[in-house]
């Protein structure tokens, strides 16, 4: 979503496992906030239904 609106600014993971290594969690927390940064569609969500196959 931020991808959106054009922020590539800086992201923040809130740490509040005390059973967890930060050094163990950080590596996936990252993996999982990097999944989220996917492209922005190119067309319109109805685009697909004007269509005629």
């Amino acid at each position: 979503m931020l991808n959106t609106i054009g922020y590539d600014g800086p992201l923040s993971v809130e740490w509040e496992d005390a059973g967890m290594d930060r050094l163990v969690g950080a590596p996936e927390a990252l993996a999982f906030v990097r999944s989220l940064a996917f492209d922005a569609p190119t067309d319109a969500f109805d685009a697909a239904f004007s269509t005629r196959r």
